[in-house]
């Protein structure tokens, strides 16, 4: 992938993980803006809660790598909105729930643990990965 601009981020999240497209239908059903519906409502009503009840389960791995490769892609976006959508919509909730934080730890590369480790609540992410308590 090229790098990711912001005002691509949608159209490559859907078109990476097809499996997001019936959700994004689904759960945007009522946007009647002119445009598109934006990167956070995307991000905030389709990704987050698909990737919540997948850490949950961890029963796809092959999806959540997937998932968590086209984060490394954000993460690594030289347009600083990118990263900071995912650092805003993804870690803020996930550093704050040690499990899940734990099972999607696994799966993160390490420009992905690096927000994660930025947005971490205390130092502790710093020196080692996190443990399901």
């Amino acid at each position: 992938m090229n790098d990711l601009t912001f005002d691509k981020v949608n159209d490559a999240l859907l078109s990476v993980l097809p499996e997001f497209q019936e959700r994004y239908k689904r759960e945007l059903s009522w946007w009647q803006g002119p445009e598109a519906p934006g990167q956070y409502t995307v991000f905030g009503f389709v990704a987050k809660p698909v990737v919540r009840e997948l850490l949950a389960s961890n029963h796809e791995p092959l999806l959540l790598k997937r998932i968590f490769d086209f984060f490394e892609e954000m993460a690594r976006s030289s347009d600083i909105q990118v990263p900071n959508l995912l650092q805003i919509e993804f870690f803020e909730w996930l550093v704050g729930d040690p499990e899940r934080l734990a099972t999607a730890w696994h799966y993160m590369g390490e420009e992905t643990k690096g927000v994660a480790r930025r947005d971490g609540p205390d130092s502790s992410l710093r020196a080692e990965p996190p443990r399901k308590e």
